[in-house]
């Protein structure tokens, strides 16, 4: 039996499977050891996921982490005033952020910004969903060394027990790292994706309080001096009182105004920039896409193309249109409506970057 295969078997998660921890990509170097050394990360087993010597521990590694971090970002991290984004000529009001443990929420959209957030913050957890990259990559190797409580969001027994491993590191008093849209934003017209309620749920059950963190780079590929991570640190927000909806509704729109804010002073294109040879704006986000999740090796395309949180509630144009696309029964009174909505439907699915790429 290859020892690809007999790594594999020391996961005790059932239903994890090898795309789930590779992605489509032959696995690295690091596989092996980290497989080997790490599944119990995956176990299902709340002891053997956390304990209060790896609390300890960890937190001790945690300003050497700090101190390492810039030497493994590609761009230049600057932390801006939240004064001087609104225009106010006076430093920034200090916010103690107190003892208590605090849920960090970072926005999700290039590859570094794991590493910039954790410069950010406290020393925090991350709640980390990424398999092929956690036992493919250093990015793994660092995650586990800051602390990191793994899932497979594709198995319903591994996003329980994460979920209760996340409330006993806020109840151990140390802090957690959340990225709320679940997956990179591959909307070129959207701040930010709709939020998942982890962080809101967790929040309220433990009394933390949320702390935004809104990153902006203006070109991920780019490799201007100029072109640095802009990382705003946005005041604690309290979920006491506010339903779900409310909470969620406060937290994205506060990340989205800072976002906004970093975006008008720093993302100022032409339109020239914006699509450059291509014959349309669609033409050239398509590209960039694709340039986009091609500078990431080890990626799971099946859980990205289904990780951004989708309410019910929320009625999606295609899916209105898809029950006329589908009648089987044409004649010449439905055809032309029939063949409307069919059109339209492609006409949605082709906007829907998030699911595409």
């Amino acid at each position: 039996m290859p020892w690809t295969e007999k790594a594999l078997d020391k996961i005790d998660i059932a239903g994890t499977k090898r795309c789930d921890l590779m992605g489509e990509a032959k696995p690295s170097l690091l596989f092996f050891p980290m497989i080997r050394f790490l599944a119990h990360l995956l176990s299902c087993e709340e002891k053997k996921m956390i304990s209060p010597f790896s609390l300890a521990v960890r937190k001790l590694l945690h300003p050497l982490l700090v101190l390492l971090l810039p030497l493994f970002l590609e761009h230049k991290q600057v932390f801006e005033s939240k004064s001087s984004l609104l225009g106010i000529d006076e430093p920034d009001e200090h916010i103690p952020l107190g003892d208590e443990p605090l849920i960090w929420c970072p926005n999700h959209r290039f590859k570094d910004d794991i590493a910039a957030s954790l410069r950010a913050a406290r020393h925090a957890y991350i709640l980390f969903g990424s398999l092929p990259a956690f036992f493919n990559t250093f990015d793994g190797v660092g995650a586990y060394i800051n602390g990191v409580v793994l899932c497979n969001r594709k198995v319903k027994a591994s996003r329980e027990v994460s979920t209760e491993v996340a409330k006993k590191v806020l109840y151990a008093g140390r802090d957690l790292m959340v990225f709320p849209e679940g997956v990179w934003n591959k909307f070129p017209d959207k701040l930010l994706l709709n939020f998942w309620p982890g962080a809101y749920r967790l929040a309220i059950e433990t009394g933390s309080k949320i702390v935004p963190v809104i990153h902006y780079l203006a070109d991920p590929h780019g490799k201007a001096k100029e072109n640095v991570i802009h990382t705003v640190i946005a005041d604690p927000i309290s979920m006491e009182g506010l339903s779900e909806e409310e909470g969620l509704s406060l937290l994205r729109d506060t990340m989205a105004t800072w976002y906004y804010l970093l975006m008008e002073k720093y993302g100022q294109s032409s339109r020239r920039d914006l699509v450059g040879d291509s014959h349309c704006t669609t033409a050239e986000w398509e590209y960039y896409l694709h340039q986009h999740t091609g500078c990431i090796r080890f990626y799971d395309k099946e859980i990205d193309l289904s990780a951004d949180y989708r309410p019910k509630r929320i009625i999606r144009p295609e899916s209105v249109w898809q029950n006329v696309a589908d009648i089987q029964n044409i004649h010449a009174g439905n055809i032309a409506h029939i063949q409307y909505a069919k059109d339209l439907v492609r006409q949605e699915q082709r906007r829907d970057f998030q699911r595409r790429f």
